[in-house]
């Protein structure tokens, strides 16, 4: 959790979003993203737009990221939480979490025995 709160304000989204700066970042036009989708030039400049008012899907932000040789990282981090890993956060908000690491505890003494 702690890397992901730290990469939260070094990955705050471009005024103009992610797809155009990295686009414009790499030196390419609309055109040659759009060829390597391969879709017309309109239809990639429609993802940027989207991108821009929030209203792209994943699906199509993945794909224009592949055609510009990049990899979309994508994830959700808790607003303000004192939990420093998922399972803390797990823990704090699930009540069936103490039933699962009680299995996996469990599960790990079995694997341990069956190696002996």
């Amino acid at each position: 959790m702690e890397h992901l709160n730290g990469a939260k304000d070094a990955a705050a989204k471009p005024s103009r979003g992610w797809l155009r700066a990295i686009r414009e970042a790499m030196g390419l036009t609309q055109g040659e993203v759009a060829a390597k989708l391969p879709v017309k030039r309109q239809t990639y400049a429609q993802f940027e737009v989207a991108e821009e008012l929030g209203a792209i899907s994943l699906s199509s932000l993945r794909r224009a990221a592949e055609a510009m040789d990049c990899e979309l990282v994508y994830f959700v981090v808790p607003k303000g939480t004192p939990h420093r890993t998922f399972g803390d956060l797990a823990r704090a908000l699930d009540p069936h979490a103490s039933h699962e690491a009680a299995t996996d505890h469990s599960m790990s003494l079995k694997a341990d025995t069956n190696r002996k």
